[in-house]
């Protein structure tokens, strides 16, 4: 395996990964800290599993043994600074210009880099949604407020869409909507949790048409969307943004629009029909 930080590794390797090395992957993906001092024993408890199925998933992600791996968790931590940290540093730039210079200039990056977007692949998702039986967004955290906006949109345009944004076990009863004929489209960021490598399994397993927006740093989630489209969200040492997500998340509805103006037409002409009858006059989108 090239040499490349411990969360990619584990978004490359986890779709191969048996199911008792999949639990490894995960507590190790959600326990970074606990890891770096953690034994082959304590990991394989907490995973419920067997120390040679530790070891054997260190040297499935590259390294010769859990030492290899123990390094490999601490320069990932070197290299991802806290949330503390990263607003920090951007009130620290805020501080020496002014506040709304940073947001300004995060949202500038992202706007260059999506003008820069392949249009042909952004046709090829906009054709894949209005052509799907159900349109699945996918975000959890602050995203998920933003996966809310994206599906509620959608069903404006007259597409059957829903926001996928619970975690843990919950998450397992959003896992079974998806099925035959749907689109998945994710916002998700670097590390690959568990939610993101379940939801892809099961794109997988259904043959489904999935769409990744992630940032534009060299980490992925995960590698099996059809489409990957990046986008940056500040600075790398900053505080995530949204405001280039939700500009492509926009463009990507008037693609959708585009593709099939007739049904966007009639789906607004019935909201708006809607609208009327609560408010009993005109109220025109």
């Amino acid at each position: 395996m090239t040499k490349s930080d411990l969360s990619t590794r584990i978004a490359a390797v986890s779709p191969k990964a048996s199911p008792a090395e999949a639990r490894v992957l995960d507590w190790l993906a959600r326990h970074r800290e606990s890891a770096l001092h953690a034994s082959a024993a304590r990991i394989a408890a907490k995973a419920g599993t067997s120390d040679a199925t530790v070891i054997r998933t260190a040297r499935k992600l590259g390294y010769e043994g859990l030492d290899a791996l123990r390094t490999a968790l601490a320069e990932d931590l070197r290299r991802d600074l806290t949330l503390t940290e990263r607003m920090a540093g951007d009130v620290a730039r805020a501080t020496a210009g002014t506040p709304l210079g940073v947001a300004t200039e995060a949202l500038r990056a992202s706007l260059d880099v999506i003008e820069r977007l392949n249009a042909q692949e952004i046709a090829r998702v906009a054709r894949a949604i209005n052509m799907a039986r159900r349109v699945h967004v996918f975000g959890i955290g602050p995203s998920g407020f933003v996966a809310g906006y994206m599906a509620a949109q959608l069903v404006r345009l007259g597409i059957d869409a829903r926001a996928l944004i619970r975690t843990g076990l919950q998450f397992a009863d959003d896992l079974v909507g998806i099925g035959n004929g749907d689109v998945v489209l994710a916002l998700a960021y670097d590390r690959p949790y568990p939610e993101v490598r379940a939801l892809f399994d099961q794109a997988e397993a259904e043959s489904l048409f999935s769409v990744l927006v992630t940032s534009a740093g060299t980490r992925l989630p995960d590698t099996r969307a059809r489409v990957t489209l990046r986008v940056p969200r500040g600075r790398a040492e900053g505080f995530g943004m949204h405001a280039g997500t939700l500009a492509l998340l926009e463009g990507l509805l008037i693609a959708v629009s585009a593709a099939d103006p007739e049904r966007t037409a009639s789906a607004l002409d019935a909201l708006n029909a809607a609208r009327r009858a609560i408010s009993g006059g005109s109220m025109e989108l």
